[in-house]
């Protein structure tokens, strides 16, 4: 309560009382260096602060702030001043005396007598209806005043002095006060008194209690069993140790009984019926954890009937054109083929997922005739004010009564359940827009290719019509028909699903950019190639190689006059292998190569695709590597491609396709 801060007047004074029983006790521990005097004076204003604290709750309860409440409270006062000043005046009169004086031994028998009059007035003027809340106090404080009147009326009659083990009870009354005390606070919510007290410390505390006391009787039967049972007294003994710890084993691990006791606790113990801290985390960790071999919608299943103890349930979810139909099931078989349209009145009930739906005990409630028998809840999933599905929950082996705090925490997970079902699917739309967003690359890839083979095609066409006589001709156009075949083919197998995965291939590219010259050097421009090292081999796809600097050099022929050079240096440069295209045309400027020149689908040919350009950067980016441009207006361009080079040669490299 001193952790807690601010607290109500009731609270206040609770403590108050509190810190008077702590003073008391430190002087019941010094009793042996503590004169009685001393110790009778921390017990008058002990006993003091819980009469006035029962007396203004009489007053409180009874309405009456003034005539005869007022003149009870300051009776009271005056009765409990007059005691401390009594105790205070002995003591400094004559601290020596071993006993209690007539007069406080008077005082102590009034102390219970007053007392229990005002716990009865307590009990008299409270509402039946809230007695339930009071009963706890009413205990407590009943049997410490009872227990007073009991031990001095004794040790009055006996002449003044109190019997040495009676006394010890006084602390027995005491440690019996404290957790009545504590189910009083929790039940006063209007005291806005809470408990710092760990659930699970409460929980673990009453499991061993409980286990101590089974166990204590157990032993106390053992014991007489011994005693009487003859010759087989101590296998009886032995028989009823071992079956009492088996049948303690069974009980405590069982989780229906572990569940009970807990609403126990927390319903009697604690403010709030639930620690939303606990619960919360319980529930993210749950819901979130995809290292489970759960899908996550039976993992939002387990989660919500986690918080009702629920045993089983099912998923609904709402598709497009179908309604709400089941998708998980959670320890229940896959129901039959059911639909409910989003019209329905019963998703009406869930007023836009505001609303949880309980079923009547009525068996025969036609209100559900899509659920199974033992349905008993229905909690909406609803995600930007619209119900995305429901999950309708078992009911529990036991009786559970839901108030305000279980709906809450149920609406407010089931709009997180529903979140979690919306990232879920937009992750596999966006992995499904992905996929086709690939696949349209690949597939704008390969018509971009297609369209440079039937250029080939269409060329040798147009020169059969005056070379189709001549042998040469005829053993040229079979190996150019030959190499287009097996590049279709291999452009074909690019739109295969996982065409792109797989472990990378070595490429020549040396070999390659020969390759390439030697292709397109039957032309009006001069092609030139210039290498510093022919042991040039780069983790990337011939095919891919040859089809990028193929284009490059295509459009620097194009750009270039007859007569011009167009060159192709091939250079190393730290890890990096360079690939130089070089021409001599009009050039570009920035704007251009910033805005456009990569832009897909936008060509200055005519007949063009404009994807040239944008698929040779993309085809070297997937290999690792990149594309620069080095222009100028008037200068000509080059075209710079940036390869990692294999820092080894490794033994398959040896085997690398040129």
């Amino acid at each position: 309560m001193i952790l807690r801060g601010r607290t109500s007047k009731t609270g206040l004074a609770i403590l108050g009382c509190c810190l008077a029983s702590v003073a008391w006790a430190a002087a019941t521990l010094a009793a042996v260096r503590l004169p009685i005097a001393g110790l009778a004076l921390f017990d008058s204003i002990r006993l003091s602060a819980w009469l006035l604290f029962a007396v203004a709750l009489v007053t409180l309860r009874a309405g009456d702030g003034s005539g005869l409440g007022r003149l009870y409270l300051f009776g009271a006062l005056a009765f409990c001043v007059a005691a401390i000043a009594n105790d205070g005046h002995l003591l400094f009169l004559d601290s020596t005396v071993p006993g209690f004086y007539t007069s406080q031994l008077l005082v102590r028998i009034g102390f219970g007598v007053i007392g229990l009059l005002t716990i009865e007035n307590l009990w008299r003027n409270t509402e039946p209806q809230r007695r339930w809340h009071v009963w706890p106090l009413c205990l407590a404080l009943g049997g410490l005043f009872a227990y007073e009147l009991f031990l001095f009326a004794d040790a009055f009659i006996t002449r003044g002095r109190v019997d040495r083990g009676l006394g010890l009870g006084r602390a027995i009354v005491a440690t019996f006060m404290a957790p009545l005390l504590a189910l009083a606070m929790a039940r006063n919510r209007e005291w806005r008194i809470d408990i710092h007290i760990s659930r699970q410390v409460v929980f673990h505390t009453a499991t061993l209690l409980a286990s101590g006391c089974f166990l204590l009787a157990v032993a106390i039967v053992g014991m007489v069993l011994r005693k009487f049972g003859g010759d087989w007294g101590l296998v009886l003994q032995l028989a009823m140790l071992f079956g009492s710890i088996v049948v303690l084993a069974t009980v405590l691990s069982s989780g229906s009984l572990r569940r009970r006791l807990k609403f126990l606790i927390s319903r009697n113990f604690f403010t709030h019926r639930y620690d939303y801290r606990i619960e919360w985390l319980k529930f993210i960790e749950l819901v979130s954890d995809a290292s489970q071999t759960e899908e996550l919608q039976v993992r939002i299943i387990r989660a919500l009937a986690e918080f009702v103890d629920s045993p089983a349930g099912v998923l609904w979810s709402l598709s497009r054109g179908i309604g709400y139909h089941p998708t998980a099931m959670w320890r229940l078989p896959a129901p039959r083929e059911a639909k409910l349209s989003p019209e329905d009145p019963f998703i009406a009930g869930f007023r836009d997922g505001s609303w949880i739906q309980e079923r009547s005990s009525d068996a025969t409630d036609e209100a559900w005739p899509f659920a199974s028998q033992n349905a008993w809840l229905a909690v909406p999933l609803s995600y930007r004010r619209e119900v995305v599905g429901f999950v309708i929950l078992d009911c529990t082996n036991h009786s559970v009564t839901l108030d305000w705090e279980a709906f809450d925490l149920l609406r407010a997970a089931g709009r997180q359940a529903a979140s979690y079902l919306a990232e879920e699917g937009s992750t596999k739309e966006l992995a499904d827009s992905e996929l086709l967003n690939e696949y349209s690359k690949r597939f704008a890839f390969v018509v971009h290719d297609i369209k440079n083979l039937a250029s080939q095609l269409g060329l040798v066409v147009s020169n059969a019509k005056r070379y189709i006589d001549d042998p040469n001709f005829q053993h040229d156009m079979l190996q150019t028909i030959e190499g287009a075949v097996a590049r279709m083919n291999h452009l074909l197998s690019q739109l295969k699903a996982g065409a792109a995965s797989g472990t990378p291939r070595l490429a020549d590219a040396g070999t390659i950019v020969a390759g390439v010259a030697a292709a397109l050097a039957h032309g009006p421009v001069i092609i030139e190639t210039r290498t510093d090292d022919e042991d040039c081999v780069v983790a990337i796809d011939p095919e891919r190689l040859r089809s990028a600097v193929t284009h490059l050099t295509q459009n620097a022929i194009d750009a270039s006059r007859p007569g011009d050079s167009v060159v192709i240096s091939t250079r190393r440069h730290q890890t990096q292998l360079v690939i130089d295209i070089i021409d001599r045309g009009p050039g570009m400027d920035d704007a251009f190569i910033r805005d456009e020149l990569f832009l897909p689908f936008r060509s200055t040919k005519s007949g063009g695709y404009g994807i040239g350009a944008f698929q040779t950067r993309e085809l070297i980016r997937m290999s690792g590597g990149d594309l620069q441009v080095i222009s100028e207006r008037g200068t000509g361009t080059t075209m710079r491609i940036l390869l990692p080079l294999i820092p080894e040669r490794e033994p398959a490299a040896a085997s690398a396709v040129t």
